[in-house]
This record gives C-alpha cells, sequence and structure tokens, in this order.
C-alpha cells in the first residue's frame, strides 16, 4: 500500500493471467450466489411476510414464478475466441445403444456335471486302497481292491456256465454230423442201392444207432423182396403152390412197410435231435449272457470277465476293483484298509476342476437382464489374484425366485486349467448389459445440476448457448441417456460447461 495515498499499488494485468482471473471471478460469483441465496431463505419471516390481504395473491405468484423461469430460455453469451481458453468441447447429440456394467457378487463351486461320487455295488472288505486325498487321477486308475464273495459267486457262476456252453456245442456239433451222415444214408437206401455199397461206403461215418436201425429194416425189406422173387417162376411152373408165393409178398409188403415207417421215423429223430441240441446251446449260451452281464453291472471291466479262472487265481478270483470314472482330483475319501463297506456308504468323490462353475443371485431389479443373459460371456474377479481377470459364460437363469433373499439363481462356467479358481471363493462378476434400442446418449460430463434441476448447455449459434432442462435416463461410467430434452443432432457442451454455468449464475445475480 502506497503510504502517501493510502491506495494500493496497480500493475497492468498480463494477458496470461486473463483465463486465471475469470475463473476466481466465476468462483466468487457462485459463492456470492450460495450466499445471497442462503441469506434469503433465513431471513426472518416478520420481514418477509406478505399483508393478510395479499397472502392469496403472494402464494399465487411463488408458485407461478418457477414456471415462469422453465418456459423463459435461459442464454448465454461466450465469445468463440474464448472457448479455446475456457475449455469448451462442442459435439452433436448421437444416438446408440447404452452399454451397462452389471456388477454381483458370487462364488466359486464345483461343476456339478463332472462331479463323480462313489459308492461300491456290493459289500465286503477293503483289501487295498490305491489313492490319497488330493491326488489326481485319470479314468479307469484303479482306487480300492475290495475282497466280495457276491463278485466271487458271479465269476464262479460265469466260469461254470462257460463249462455247460463249450459241452453243448459239442454236443449240438456231434449231433449235426450225425444228421448229416444218417440224411445221406437214407438218400441212399431210397435208391435202393446194395446192402454192401452202403456197409462199404458209410463204414467209418457217425450215425448213432440210426445205421444199424435203418439196415436192419432194409435187410429185412431185400430178404422179403428176394423171397418172392425165387418163389415167382416155381409158381408158375406148379412146383410151389400158389398159397407160398402170396404168404412171401404178404411178408415182403410188411418189410417194406416197417422199412419205410423207420426212415419216416430216423428223420423225424433227426429234427427232434437237431431242435434240442440247438436249444441246449442257446440255452447255454443265455446263461453266460446274464452271468457276465451281472459282474458288469456290478462294474467288473471286461478283461476280469474272459480271464476267470479259479484254478489260477484262486481266492483272488472274490477281488472287486473300483476304478475311476472320470478324469479329476480326489476331494474326498471315507475308506481305510480292511474296512467292511456296503453299497449305501460314499468311499470316494472325485472331481474334475479343469471347469468350474460361478454361482450369483440376481436381484428383483436386475431381472429384465434375464432374458438376454443365456449364452454371454462374464468377467470374473478374485481378491487373491488382483492383476488377473478369468472369462466365464452364463448357460443357466432360473426361473424360482428364491422367498428369503428375493433372488434369482444364475450359474456361469468357467475354465481352469491351472486350478487357479478354488471352488467356494468368493468373487465378483461383472457383464455388459446393453439396450435393444437406439437412444440419445451424451457423455456424463455433458450434465449440469442447478437447484434440483438437470440441464446441458446446447449451442445455438455464434457464440450462445442455451440451458437446456432435459431428464436424464441410465447412466454408465462415462454416458448418460436423455430420456426428455434433446434430439439428435443439436450440438451440447461435453467439457467446459463450468465456464458457462459460472456466467449463468453471474446474470442471474445480476438480474436480482
Amino acid at each position: 500500500m502506497n503510504q502517501t495515498t493510502g491506495q494500493l499499488p496497480t500493475q497492468p494485468v498480463n494477458a496470461s493471467h486473463k483465463p486465471v482471473l475469470f475463473l476466481v471471478l466465476a468462483i466468487i460469483a457462485i459463492v456470492a450466489g450460495v450466499g445471497i441465496y442462503q441469506f434469503r431463505s433465513h431471513k426472518p419471516a416478520a420481514d418477509s411476510a406478505p399483508a393478510p390481504e395479499d397472502s392469496q395473491l403472494a402464494g399465487t405468484a411463488s408458485e407461478q414464478a418457477p414456471q415462469k423461469e422453465n418456459s423463459r430460455p435461459v442464454t448465454i453469451t461466450l465469445p468463440e475466441s474464448k472457448w479455446k481458453v475456457s475449455g469448451l468441447q462442442i459435439e452433436p447429440v448421437a444416438t446408440g445403444r447404452f452399454e451397462e456394467t452389471i456388477r454381483l457378487t458370487g462364488k466359486v463351486s464345483l461343476n456339478e456335471d463332472k462331479v463323480a461320487h462313489i459308492y461300491p455295488m456290493v459289500e465286503g472288505s477293503v483289501d487295498k486302497v490305491d489313492v490319497g486325498l488330493g491326488q489326481v487321477v485319470k479314468a479307469n486308475d484303479l482306487l480300492v481292491v475290495v475282497h466280495s464273495r457276491e463278485i466271487g459267486q458271479a465269476k464262479l457262476d460265469l466260469y461254470q456256465a462257460r463249462l455247460q456252453q463249450e459241452m453243448a456245442v459239442v454236443k449240438d456239433k456231434i449231433q449235426q454230423e450225425i444228421a448229416t451222415n444218417t440224411r445221406q444214408l437214407l438218400a441212399a437206401l431210397r435208391k435202393r442201392e446194395s446192402i454192401n455199397e452202403i456197409e462199404e461206403r458209410f463204414r467209418s461215418r457217425s450215425m448213432g444207432d440210426y445205421r444199424e436201425r435203418l439196415l436192419m429194416a432194409y435187410a429185412g425189406y431185400l430178404k422179403s423182396d428176394a423171397d418172392v422173387e425165387r418163389l415167382e417162376e416155381p409158381t408158375k411152373s406148379g412146383a410151389v403152390a400158389f398159397k407160398q408165393l402170396h404168404a412171401a409178398k404178404s411178408s415182403r409188403n410188411a418189410d417194406l412197410a416197417a422199412f419205410q415207417a423207420r426212415i419216416e421215423q430216423i428223420e423225424y429223430e433227426l429234427k427232434t435231435s437237431l431242435l434240442l441240441s440247438s436249444q441246449s446251446v442257446k440255452e447255454a449260451s443265455t446263461r453266460v449272457a446274464v452271468a457276465a452281464t451281472s459282474l458288469r453291472i456290478l462294474g467288473c471291466d471286461e478283461q476280469e470277465i474272459q480271464t476267470i479262472n479259479p484254478e489260477q487265481q484262486g481266492a483272488a478270483i472274490s477281488h472287486y476293483f473300483v476304478r475311476a470314472p472320470i478324469n479329476g482330483t480326489i476331494i474326498s475319501k471315507d475308506v481305510t484298509l480292511k474296512e467292511q463297506i456296503r453299497p449305501q456308504s460314499q468311499i470316494f468323490s472325485i472331481a474334475d476342476l479343469s471347469t468350474v462353475w460361478i454361482t450369483a443371485d440376481i436381484y428383483e431389479k436386475n431381472l429384465p437382464l434375464l432374458a438376454s443373459l443365456s449364452g454371454k460371456p462374464v468377467r470374473v474377479f478374485n481378491e487373491a489374484w488382483p492383476d488377473r481377470s478369468f472369462q466365464a459364460r452364463i448357460f443357466y437363469t432360473g426361473e424360482i425366485m428364491d422367498e428369503k433373499t428375493r433372488t434369482v439363481a444364475m450359474r456361469a462356467i468357467a475354465d481352469n486349467p491351472d486350478h487357479l479358481l478354488k471352488p467356494g471363493m468368493f468373487v465378483n462378476i461383472e457383464f455388459e448389459s446393453g439396450s435393444e434400442q437406439e437412444l440419445v446418449i451424451v457423455p456424463r460430463s455433458a450434465l449440469q445440476e442447478h437447484e434440483g434441476q438437470d440441464f446441458v448447455f446446447v449451442h445455438t449459434g455464434d457464440g450462445e448457448f442455451e440451458k437446456r432442462l432435459i431428464k436424464p435416463g441410465k447412466q454408465n461410467e462415462t454416458t448418460a441417456v436423455i430420456l426428455e430434452g434433446l434430439k439428435p443432432g443439436e450440438r451440447v457442451v461435453l467439457q467446459g460447461g463450468f465456464i458457462l454455468k459460472s456466467k449463468m449464475l453471474e446474470d442471474l445475480m445480476g438480474e436480482e
């Protein structure tokens, strides 16, 4: 301060300081406006109360004042030369699909489609345990060996059934050979071949008792026929009585009938024996199949079934091998050596941890999203791996709401090759939800607020900007939906709106 004059020294304002000075003045104007507003709002009621006769008119005026202000457009002027200094950024209003990031908390759980709870199929005592808790196994790896009387008896039944099948097959083969040879003999007999030729031809062929029975009947017929031929000439000459020839012919006819009956009888017996033999083979084969299927149902593999031999295996024939049904990790083990186990007791649980489920609960406010969630990817985060995210895919959104929590279940599946996601972990879940229709959207930086009103600044031409009241909708980190107040193509201030708001407040204070 100048001691002589008592005035502050004055210095020329540098042009580079004008933006800063302008900003300081704007802040002072805002503070002053707030102070005036608070002063007026706290002014004693006695000073501001209207006269009784004017109370109705005053009430009407106070109700109509906001409508008058809202109906009168507010215009702010800022020369284009100051736009760059003020940081103004103006862009036309666009339309697009609004993308919203939904965040939920969830939990890692086992992939229930790849969990095997293992129960023994038979009762017995444990002879050997080959795996431990947490061990990684592959499908068909041996887990436990059980001594089971049921398995031992089932294997012995199969062994006996196979022996009976072998015997039935051999008998059937012999019977078919006998039938073939006998049918050839019958063909020769029908041709009336000589007995010597037949004997020579079928001497070494097996026919059972069919050969003897047929040849005896055939020989009897041949003898009777020879007797008739021998008596025919003497009968013609009168040397032998006709009665004797008649008796010989009767005997021949009887022997011929007996021979033909024997042929028919043996043909019937051949068919019957072949049928019985074939049926015996089928029955034996069925017994083998039933016994083998019983072992398969109990869990025995094909190698065990095919190599049953009581003489070689001895007591080990009763061993029942429990094997891993899938690739995975032993997550529970409830069996020890020499323990008695039963089909009702679970002995192992195996889980394939290469994939896991991500479970979450969807609240009522997000239920409209369910229709579009199926098959969508989600991002999964866990505090144990702060710099890493995991990808999952939604495959299930429940149809029933929990009455207590008012939520609907959601399930997603995530690849977990390194087993970093542990079942039981709590995780954060993010996924994007987009609108189905084109909406008017602006960056959130364009939104302004004053006295409970949302608005933006619209560039109307040259250096003029209009305060435009709007009705905002959904918002995300960067974008806001405008439901009312803006049209596509209108130019809106995205950055630097604070300067225009300061000038607007300054103008309002000037008017007051």
